[in-house]
């Protein structure tokens, strides 16, 4: 992976996370696609074994400092996601619309409700919002799931400068 291109990549993600997901979001804005984590998802099929679960941190430690959650679940969350699909993804076929809908729709509904609990016990949310922002969590999971192939399909355009394997075979 190209280290710098993938710097340039993550920022031109975070400002159109920040800039324009409202623009796809539905309702008051608490439900819209993370583009970050679809990047992850993506960068986790595509990358070497080595680079992925580091990519996956460096998303997550990203997607920490703007966000109001406590400082190091996101990242924790989307490294040891990264590190479970590259252990896993020989099983599974990357480049299958399907598969990339599932793993990102359960990669971003589990890390979600994995900051949502750090949340509640640091005291930043209360238990009555648990059920409501469960189920924000929920559509935007789904959201971001729905817009995953679009993703990959982006970028694979730039495989080259983000120096991602055009062709992966899975399997063994």
């Amino acid at each position: 992976m190209h280290w710098f291109n993938f710097g340039i990549a993550l920022f031109l993600t975070l400002i159109l996370q920040i800039g324009s997901a409202r623009l796809f979001g539905l309702g008051s804005g608490q439900i819209m696609p993370d583009l970050l984590l679809m990047v992850m998802v993506i960068i986790a099929f595509r990358a070497r074994r080595e680079q992925a679960p580091l990519a996956g941190w460096v998303l997550g430690l990203v997607k920490d400092l703007t966000s109001q959650a406590p400082l190091g679940g996101y990242a924790f969350g989307f490294g040891l996601a990264a590190l479970l699909i590259v252990y896993l993804r020989e099983y599974f076929y990357g480049d299958n619309p399907i598969t990339l809908m599932v793993i990102a729709f359960l990669s971003s509904f589990l890390i979600e409700q994995f900051v949502l609990v750090l949340c509640l016990v640091k005291g930043i949310f209360s238990g009555r919002d648990y059920g409501s922002l469960t189920m924000a969590i929920t559509f935007s999971s789904l959201l971001t799931a729905a817009l995953t192939p679009y993703g990959h399909w982006v970028m694979m355009r730039f495989y080259r400068q983000l120096g991602l394997p055009r062709q992966r075979k899975y399997g063994r």
